[in-house]
């Protein structure tokens, strides 16, 4: 982490010693002195950053390709076009999808634990057994494909779009890997 900076005191009798000290911080707020504010609140990444370390892909075009059985822990694909593409079975725990193109991707059985869908294109997208719990997601849920034995517990969605999921027929199953019912996790009342 960064060390803690010390600015100089303004507290000083001599009206010098003040504007040295305005001026200093000045200088470290706007970037004019040896530290930027880059340097004064934030640190270097580290090799675990939040990402886990290697290329994220946002912004990028993965169309159709296959991100299978792999791990994308904590990676950001936020506004990535990746329409079609395969993400059967893969660890996308904590990843970021804000804002992507997911039309017809496919997510079965994937651990989405924790990751971040608001605003994703998820037209036609297969939810098939995956785990989705504690992820984000917005009324988009709604387009996806299939739902069956996907497990939301915990996923964060509008009361009105969790009822709706709940009225859709793909609503069954049991997700493989938690043992938890769909409708369960949607807390659907029935």
């Amino acid at each position: 982490g960064a060390a803690p900076l010390s600015l100089p005191s303004v507290s000083s009798s001599s009206s010098s010693s003040k504007v040295n000290a305005l001026t200093t911080r000045r200088s470290l707020l706007i970037g004019g002195g040896t530290a930027g504010l880059s340097s004064i609140f934030f640190s270097a990444p580290s090799s675990n950053a939040v990402s886990g370390g290697g290329k994220d892909f946002a912004g990028s075009t993965i169309k159709g390709e296959d991100f299978s059985n792999k791990v994308y822990t904590g990676k950001d694909f936020s506004g990535v076009d990746a329409a079609g593409t395969n993400f059967q079975n893969s660890k996308l725990q904590g990843t970021r999808f804000f804002k992507a193109d997911l039309a017809g991707a496919d997510f079965s059985k994937a651990d989405l634990s924790a990751a971040s869908l608001e605003g994703a294109n998820l037209e036609g997208t297969k939810l098939t057994d995956a785990v989705a719990e504690g992820a984000a997601f917005s009324q988009t849920i709604e387009d996806v494909a299939d739902i069956k034995g996907a497990d939301f517990t915990d996923a964060i969605m509008r009361l009105d779009v969790s009822k709706a999921l709940c009225r859709r027929p793909d609503a069954t199953g049991v997700n493989s890997k938690t043992d938890v019912p769909t409708r369960d996790s949607l807390l659907c009342a029935d």
